[in-house]
């Protein structure tokens, strides 16, 4: 019987599934979007090739000068150069091998680390000091200067006053540069060959490239808070509390930044507390020539390759808070040095 074609059985279509296809597709337009992006760069990277002229400057570091110089024997002038504004100081670097001496009076010691070519770091966010001197490939290295943002949870990089770091492009200014109550403080400005201290004038050395006008071949700079030591001898009470910082009297272990009179760096720092005056007359006595304070307390961390000889922290082996900047010393160390460190820890902190 012949079947009608209503009657005829339906045979059900199978539907293709178009998830293949968009998957294809997907995959498509990434391996042909890679290809342009890859390109492209080539592309870009010959077609916008700068020149060298156009290249940007960085800043140089001093332990790569210092290594091209001889290991004694400044080789600049011993005159200062006039650019140099008047009251200034400027001692020709010998750049010595690195020495640990130790100064002791009425029971707080001072310990200086002396030598070498001094450097300055700053990190973009806080660090601890044994940080900035393994990252520079220094042999010893202290807390830095002071920097706007006390507080133990701040993070910021902030210094008081203008700054010129080995690690950084170019100077850097802060809102607190034309504060009246800077006017005077000891502006150290530093290069491979010799260091200086320029009285700050707020209005002249706060403009941008007023630094670098100071010296030819400057790579450092940060503004101290007290003038401790000048010519030296220590500075009064009224001298000390010219420099308008609030705390400078206060007992507490103290970081400083010295020169001998033979024209050495010193880093160091009290292992007790002590005030400024106390710290001034002291460091007088142990024969710098002139000094300047820098941040104290709690910040206080003195280190000599991986150890720890001063320390603001309760526990001696311990390192203080970390801070936005660090001064180093560049250099090979003396033999004694090296015996002292291995062979002495440092001594708990007084109080």
């Amino acid at each position: 019987m012949k079947q009608t074609i209503s009657e005829r059985p339906r045979t059900r279509r199978k539907r293709r599934s178009v998830i293949p296809d968009i998957a294809f597709i997907l995959l498509t337009f990434a391996i042909a979007a890679t290809l342009g992006v890859f390109a492209y760069s080539k592309y870009s990277q010959f077609l916008f090739k700068p020149k060298p002229a156009d290249t940007v400057p960085v800043a140089v570091n001093p332990a790569s000068q210092s290594l091209q110089l001889p290991l004694t024997g400044p080789s600049v002038s011993e005159t200062a150069p006039s650019s140099l504004p008047a009251g200034s100081v400027y001692l020709p670097n010998p750049r010595l091998p690195l020495t640990i001496d130790r100064f002791n009076d009425r029971g707080v010691t001072l310990v200086l680390v002396e030598g070498g070519v001094l450097g300055t770091r700053r990190s973009p966010i806080r660090q601890g000091v044994e940080d900035f001197v393994r990252e520079a490939g220094a042999t010893a290295g202290i807390n830095g200067t002071f920097f706007a943002n006390a507080s133990l949870k701040g993070t910021d990089n902030l210094l008081i006053g203008p700054s010129l770091c080995d690690n950084e492009a170019s100077e850097t200014m802060s809102p607190f540069d034309t504060k009246p109550q800077l006017e005077g403080r000891p502006l150290v400005v530093v290069s491979p060959t010799c260091t200086c201290i320029v009285p700050y004038d707020t209005s002249s050395l706060s403009l941008p490239g007023a630094i670098q006008n100071l010296l030819p071949d400057v790579t450092n700079a940060f503004l101290g808070g007290v003038w401790l030591v000048r010519g030296g001898a220590a500075s009064t009470l009224d001298q000390l509390n010219a420099y308008n910082v609030h705390d400078a009297e206060d007992p507490r272990r103290r970081a400083f930044f010295a020169i001998m009179p033979d024209g050495r760096p010193v880093l160091g720092a009290s292992d007790g507390s002590i005030t400024s005056k106390h710290l001034a007359r002291d460091l007088a006595a142990a024969g710098v020539r002139e000094a300047v304070l820098l941040d104290s307390g709690f910040s206080t961390s003195l280190v000599f390759q991986s150890t720890i000889l001063v320390t603001g922290h309760s526990t001696p082996t311990v390192p203080s808070r970390p801070v936005p900047q660090a001064l180093v010393l560049y250099g090979q160390p003396d033999p004694s040095a090296l015996t002292q460190v291995q062979t002495a820890a440092p001594a708990p902190p007084t109080s």
